[in-house]
């Protein structure tokens, strides 16, 4: 089981985490998850709010320097970049649905961060059941176990980023493969690895 588990984690890795500056916003959005993770329980309207600012960080290096990788991720169990794409935007309708209700009617029974929480559940959960439907409820907790560890084993796989991004070579050439027509390559450049690329290379 783990070890299906962690081969999710790896395909999505090469699928859509290969940029350095993909890498480095996943590293502080999953140190921010895990803050969340430690609070949840005893504050659980702080851990939305900051839990949604670390989905923007996250799904912001997916959208913007993360090369098109939508073949690759065909493979995943998880949400392709285009799916995530709507999440975040039905995060963000969500406020105006609130005020909307508020101008009609003062009588609000439902905070922002209980909206919030209601939809987080119902998009991990459908996910669930989704995949249980296709594949089967092993599958189905293959993805889910991978989903709420990510951010625990993204550490240990994207540290490094926390230092190589201030090197100017790795950072042009990850803008490079971000945004090959505008950034060239810079002369000497070698990609940097991950902790995944790492366990592929032992």
């Amino acid at each position: 089981f783990i070890a299906a588990v962690m081969k999710q984690k790896e395909i999505d890795h090469h699928a859509s985490h290969s940029n350095l500056i993909n890498q480095w916003l996943h590293l502080i959005s999953s140190s921010m998850f895990i803050y969340c993770y430690a609070i949840m329980y005893n504050d659980y309207e702080s851990a939305m709010y900051i839990g949604l600012l670390s989905l923007i960080i996250r799904q912001s290096g997916h959208y913007i320097f993360e090369p098109p990788c939508h073949e690759k991720e065909q493979a995943m169990l998880g949400f392709d970049t285009e799916n995530k794409v709507k999440i975040c935007v039905t995060y963000g309708v969500i406020p105006a649905l609130i005020m909307a209700q508020i101008a009609l009617t003062t009588d609000v029974q439902v905070s922002l961060a209980q909206a919030w929480l209601v939809v987080t559940f119902s998009v991990v959960f459908g996910r669930v059941a989704l995949l249980w439907y296709r594949y089967g409820f092993v599958v189905s907790m293959h993805w889910y176990v991978k989903f709420v560890t990510d951010p625990f084993t993204d550490i240990p796989a994207y540290y490094k980023s926390g230092y190589q991004i201030f090197s100017p070579t790795l950072l042009q050439g990850a803008l490079h493969a971000s945004f090959p027509n505008y950034i060239s390559e810079p002369a000497g450049y070698v990609k940097p690895s991950s902790g995944y690329d790492k366990t592929k290379a032992e």
